[in-house]
């Protein structure tokens, strides 16, 4: 996110910190724009601290990174972190661009900065608003369209500017407020701008709700429930779930009895029109697997002294996501140690791959003759170079399926939290 947003040197600020967990700017701006350097292979083009620093700048600006206390100066043993204000939280001290730039230049250590003990880190609970952010606008731009999502944007640009941004529903905000915000985000001549009635009517009735209509004066008054937006998502990422490990006939079941709330296993065989033998075999799968849960009430004693019981099929949404939780735990924890397996069997291979193409862009850069190139790349013979790429293709499928998982763990907790949440 951060290098669609910022750039590359941004990403590598934001990896230089994730290293150390927290340090100085000094250290940070630094240690990147000389991995930046070296990354460019000795070009004439080099990286300025300056850019860097505007790079660091912008992502305190934008809140992603913030200040993780004081400490004393060396001559204080074990010190502790003193705590700071919030106002001082993203509050920057000018550092010295010179020394650093000498230090890169010079390739030595870095001096001790007047910065030393301001510390920075990640503003982890910034990073978590922006995802849920990118979660609800990608949801809103496959339901609606592109400018669809484009005005959610704008929404929860303006939740964020009004109040606190992880309430469960927002304050009211009326229609001249959302206008401002869109012309200021996508202009006054964008479509956003242009049908923006239009779009608000159509948010408000669709099924997710993106927003609710809950007044008339003043153009109209909005809100939006961020927590009713995340609990229809989850339902359809259940439902996807669902769909993908028992079929579309498990998920006619899972959608009725979710929607009936409880329901009789007589009456699902005739809803669902599925034959009676397959639906007791559907219906025992997702209760073995904890999509749905069974209960029984029994009716009072007659005066026969015979009790008749009745066992009703129900779905506990928290007791399903907590599960499909532990699943997708289960799947990064085996998807990453199958990559290390993978990386760790085929070492010599991959290595040998990046020391040829490194000789091959040094000699490429240098403007070598392209008989001596031919001779470097044919250093690794044909059946190497398919088994390398096989290699890579296995590696790219287990990092796609650990990033699609990760989104599915973050939409599943972020849905626990918000039932936490008044």
């Amino acid at each position: 996110m951060v290098k669609s947003t910022y750039g590359d040197e941004a990403e590598v600020i934001l990896e230089e910190i994730l290293k150390s967990g927290s340090d100085s700017a000094s250290k940070i701006i630094f240690r990147a724009t000389k991995r930046l350097n070296a990354s460019l292979g000795g070009t004439e083009v080099q990286i300025s601290v300056e850019e860097v620093w505007g790079k660091f700048r912008g992502m305190v600006e934008s809140q992603l990174l913030r200040r993780r206390g004081e400490v004393a100066n060396k001559a204080e043993e074990e010190c502790p972190t003193l705590a700071i204000d919030n106002q001082e939280m993203f509050t920057l001290r000018e550092l010295d661009l010179k020394e650093i730039n000498g230090a890169v230049l010079g390739g030595g250590d870095l001096a001790v900065q007047p910065d030393a003990a301001v510390l920075w880190g990640v503003n982890v609970d910034r990073f978590h608003q922006v995802f849920r952010d990118q979660v609800i606008i990608a949801a809103a731009t496959r339901r609606i369209d592109k400018e669809g999502g484009n005005l959610m944007k704008s929404l929860l640009n303006l939740i964020s500017g009004i109040g606190d941004p992880w309430v469960t529903v927002s304050t009211h905000f009326n229609h001249p407020q959302i206008e401002r915000q869109v012309e200021k985000d996508w202009n006054k001549d964008s479509k956003e701008r242009k049908y923006l009635d239009q779009y608000l009517r159509v948010m408000a009735d669709d099924r997710s709700r993106f927003v609710d209509r809950v007044g008339d004066s003043g153009g109209g008054q909005f809100t939006i429930n961020i927590k009713h937006i995340l609990d229809e998502i989850t339902l359809a990422t259940l439902d996807n779930i669902v769909l993908e490990r028992f079929g579309s006939k498990a998920l006619r079941i899972f959608r009725l009895i979710r929607e009936k709330r409880f329901v009789e296993e007589g009456g699902l065989q005739q809803v669902v029109m599925i034959p009676a033998k397959e639906t007791k075999m559907l219906t025992y799968q997702l209760m073995e697997n904890h999509f749905i849960q069974l209960q029984e009430l029994r009716k009072a004693a007659q005066s026969t002294g015979i009790s008749k019981a009745f066992y009703l099929f129900y779905v506990d949404l928290v007791a399903v996501v907590r599960n499909c939780i532990s699943t997708c735990q289960k799947s990064l924890f085996n998807s990453k140690n199958r990559a290390q397996a993978e990386t760790k069997a085929n070492a010599r291979l991959l290595e040998k791959q990046e020391r040829i193409e490194s000789i091959y862009a040094s000699m490429k850069a240098s403007g070598a003759e392209e008989e001596q190139m031919e001779e470097v790349s044919e250093m690794m013979s044909p059946p190497e170079k398919e088994a390398a790429g096989n290699v890579h293709k296995k590696l790219d499928k287990l990092s796609l399926a650990t990033s699609q998982t990760d989104e599915t763990l973050f939409i599943l907790q972020m849905y626990l939290l918000y039932k936490t949440l008044k």
